[in-house]
């Protein structure tokens, strides 16, 4: 291993033995690079014009050199889930068993970019492999804002009818577009385990069978998904997505609470545009009623809402009668910490989804029918003996 050292910062990069920096030809590589390499003295050092000084030596108004090398095309990745191929209309990539085997797929291929998100004004780009990358500048510099954008964005194929799951800040992955015009993670990843072919042949086994979505469909499901959101721009798209990736994980004190702070959304809208905006509903010579209803939330609440939305026939009666159900699953949850019961937190799904299309005037049909997964853990045993368990455990005390 060879040492340079970067004139402008005293930062030091390694090559191999042999190999000169000055001819590989990587963007991201100094100009300024020396193979005089000047160790640094301690941390009380500080690199100021090509030395290091004490920090006793430095100007006031000292600022740490930053390389004149940018950052290339840094951006924010997140994948769907589960494992997905995004591909192109009448693509047939494949592994087969024998490249799993022998681990001599193209592996390469998964980091492609296969389609981009510009026609919906997001410059965002997709890989093979369902990464959705979105580059650190404008309003994605800071993370908090590509989450919020990713996943109003998975939110939105999710309305179109492709099963997408929540993304948490920790799951926002630093990459770049790199010079080979490949969409790169610098965190170790199971992804990033199957595009540099590092995956064991046991985790190797998930490229034979991918979920496949064509870029045709997802474009058509999230420009469907995208439409409704802007309809609704009171509604919150992190907590909707959230609330349904819980109800598949059968977290039922996650799922209420999200999807129940989209239900009082969804009631405002309708309160409002259903309600108070309908002169028929309100007599002519009490104009300081109409004023009063807008301003007392307390007098009306979301149950007294859902109580005239029903009787004005805006709500069937069977949305109504889940969201009363789901409305004491949650006080209950709220008031006295007890978990709600999955039942009456998977019917208020159907109630959302009449509500979000009575509020976007667009058939839900597609979400109605993601439904809820049901998998309650499988006992892969009839008998049990904890004997030996029962053993360590006294051992332990």
């Amino acid at each position: 291993m060879q040492n340079y050292q970067d004139t402008e910062t005293g930062q030091i990069h390694a090559f191999d033995d042999g190999v000169d920096p000055f001819t590989l030809g990587y963007r991201s590589i100094p100009k300024t690079l020396t193979s005089i390499v000047k160790p640094k003295p301690s941390e009380e050092h500080v690199w100021l014009n090509g030395d290091w000084i004490h920090k006793a030596e430095a100007p006031s108004d000292y600022v740490a050199p930053v390389s004149s090398v940018p950052a290339y095309d840094p951006a924010w990745h997140a994948f769907l889930q589960p494992y997905t191929w995004v591909l192109g209309d009448g693509e047939n990539f494949s592994v087969s068993l024998e490249q799993i085997n022998a681990n001599s797929y193209a592996g390469e291929k998964l980091s492609e970019p296969v389609t981009s998100l510009a026609v919906s004004g997001v410059p965002a780009l997709i890989s093979r492999d369902g990464a959705f990358a979105l580059p650190m500048q404008g309003d994605f510099i800071q993370q908090h804002r590509a989450v919020e954008m990713i996943n109003r964005l998975f939110c939105a194929l999710l309305i179109g009818g492709i099963h997408t799951e929540f993304v948490a800040h920790n799951e926002a992955l630093v990459g770049s577009l790199g010079e080979d015009l490949r969409l790169h993670v610098f965190t170790p990843t199971q992804h990033g385990r199957y595009r540099h072919m590092d995956a064991s042949i046991s985790e190797r086994i998930a490229l034979l069978h991918p979920r496949i979505i064509r870029v045709a469909q997802l474009q058509e499901a999230l420009v469907f998904g995208m439409q409704t959101l802007k309809r609704v721009e009171t509604l919150s798209p992190a907590f909707l997505l959230h609330g349904y990736t819980a109800l598949q994980q059968q977290s039922s004190s996650e799922a209420l609470s999200s999807l129940w702070i989209v239900v009082e959304q969804l009631t405002s809208f309708l309160w409002q545009k259903r309600f108070l905006s309908d002169p028929a509903l309100h007599p002519a010579g009490m104009s300081g009623r109409l004023h009063g209803m807008k301003q007392d939330n307390r007098t009306w609440t979301t149950s007294v809402r859902h109580e005239l939305l029903w009787q004005i026939k805006v709500l069937s009666e069977d949305s109504y009668a889940r969201l009363s159900n789901a409305r004491g699953q949650r006080n209950r949850l709220v008031h006295e910490g007890r978990t709600p019961d999955m039942g009456p937190v998977t019917g208020l799904w159907s109630a959302l989804c009449e509500m979000l299309e009575l509020a976007s005037e667009i058939p839900m049909g597609k979400l109605g029918t993601m439904g809820v997964w049901n998998h309650q853990p499988a006992t892969r045993v009839g008998k049990t003996n904890f004997v030996s368990w029962d053993s360590v455990v006294q051992r332990l005390i």
